[in-house]
């Protein structure tokens, strides 16, 4: 294995990116080391998805203003920096043009970890085969019209490194233990609990339903072996009876990792009003060595775990329909 070794807050870490390994060391050798970079950037790759979904939180009017070799650049100017990994996003990454290789020069040409998040529509078995050893980790973002059974066996037969996003809302609770075991036994050997951000009502869960989300996790941790269970940074401590590998007393968003948008701004995370341009590394890495005071600040939607509340009090705007949007 071949480790990076970064600055934490009175820490060292080593990150292996083939393998996601991450050691962290502390003690009085690393007492007054602090962070010189982001260790992760989320980057909206293309606005452009082969989805509608209107839980969505991408803005759905901005542009895709990066190519293959721009975001080329940002990024391995980022590593050089410091940062760790990047995780794609969007929009939908397969749809960007050259996507595939975009992965496979960020591989051979720079240290980072290659993530990907996708709706896997498009993920088919020649083209994980085309970037096969060259990611750190592709998650499924599991939706009720995107054939995910069938897409997490494809990754599963493929023997690909990939895990599934889960939103948890009040309308899934109740076949949660279900779901989970389902994709336990299609092969998917990493699964991540996402609570929603936004203004729909009907999407959040009353604090019952989160008491009850955190006695289930509990007992399907105990139980799956072979499947790693975990929580998304935003449930701050609604679910706090639920044991964590680490205990931290904020979610990151801003710091631990930034946003990179299609439309070339920089924002804590995706669910932010905060959104400031930056194309080149060096303009990100000034925004979060700056303005690390505006990145701290809560997101104004229902949701932020850094909101009073989580931002619950205010009035949401009622769900609707839930479903694709036309």
């Amino acid at each position: 294995m071949s480790f990076r070794a970064v600055p934490m807050h009175d820490a060292l870490l080593l990150f292996e990116r083939d393998t996601g390994t991450n050691v962290l060391c502390d003690g009085p050798e690393t007492m007054g080391l602090r962070p010189i970079a982001p260790r992760v950037i989320q980057m909206g790759i293309t606005n452009t998805c082969n989805l509608a979904c209107t839980f969505c939180s991408r803005d759905v009017a901005a542009s895709s203003a990066w190519t293959a070799d721009t975001a080329f650049a940002l990024l391995a100017g980022l590593a050089d920096a410091g940062v760790l990994e990047v995780a794609f996003g969007g929009g939908e990454p397969w749809t960007f043009r050259g996507f595939g290789d975009l992965v496979r020069r960020l591989h051979a040409e720079t240290p980072l970890a290659v993530n990907i998040t996708t709706n896997s529509l498009a993920l088919t078995p020649a083209r994980l085969a085309a970037i096969a050893g060259r990611y750190g980790q592709i998650r499924i973002s599991l939706y009720d019209d995107n054939d995910w059974r069938t897409r997490v066996a494809v990754c599963a037969a493929a023997g690909a490194r990939f895990g599934v996003n889960y939103l948890v809302t009040p309308a899934r609770l109740p076949d949660l233990e279900a779901t989970v075991l389902e994709l336990a036994a299609l092969g998917c050997p990493d699964i991540l609990l996402l609570s929603y951000n936004g203004r729909h009502a009907a999407l959040h869960l009353a604090a019952g339903e989160a008491a009850d989300l955190a006695a289930r996790v509990a007992v399907l941790g105990r139980a799956l072996r072979a499947v790693r269970l975990a929580l998304d940074v935003c449930w701050g401590e609604r679910l706090e009876a639920v044991p964590r590998l680490f205990v931290k007393p904020d979610c990151g968003a801003g710091a631990e990792f930034l946003v990179v948008t299609s439309d070339q701004r920089v924002m804590p995370c995706s669910f932010h009003q905060v959104a400031l341009p930056a194309r080149t590394a060096a303009e990100v890495m000034a925004i979060w060595r700056e303005r690390q005071a505006l990145l701290a600040t809560p997101a104004e939607l229902p949701g932020c775990a850094r909101a009073a509340n989580f931002g619950l009090t205010s009035e949401p705007v009622p769900l609707v329909q839930l479903g694709r949007a036309t």
